[in-house]
């Protein structure tokens, strides 16, 4: 469904990449057969998992369905929702408790262009997968 995103080889080789693996899980629930057709994506990330800014091909309209989405000062919680559009960057973490979100897109295949794309904005991402990743197994 989507594309794999390009990383710059310095941030693979400086971090371990899969202990993010831990706190992100994503089930594709319904995706026509056409290009264009309709999908719904349910993505759920462990409490503060930081996703690193990116863009992706498609327009996007998020539901969040339990915990939060922390983007910037603002703080989206159940029963809310936001929209990206096509080639918009942006990133969230997941709140205290994590978050888990429902992704409505009419495309069924996009892509994804990350722009965090230093080892010094891997960091915090990193950190915070270091820090929750006891919790991310243990809550699996």
């Amino acid at each position: 469904m989507m594309a794999p995103a390009t990383l710059d080889p310095a941030v693979s080789a400086e971090f371990d990449l899969s202990l993010l693996a831990a706190g992100a899980r994503t089930t594709v629930l319904f995706s026509e057969e056409e290009p264009s057709g309709f999908s719904l994506v349910h993505a759920k990330f462990g409490p503060g998992y930081r996703l690193p800014r990116h863009s992706h091909s498609s327009d996007c309209l998020y539901y969040v369905v339990r915990g939060e989405a922390i983007m910037g000062r603002r703080t989206i919680k159940a029963g809310d929702g936001f929209f990206v559009s096509a080639g918009q960057p942006y990133a969230y973490a997941a709140g205290p408790d994590g978050v888990e979100v429902l992704e409505f897109r009419t495309e069924t295949h996009f892509d994804m262009k990350i722009f965090d794309q230093t080892v010094a904005r891997w960091q915090p991402i990193v950190a915070a997968a270091k820090a929750n990743h006891d919790r991310w197994i243990a809550e699996v």
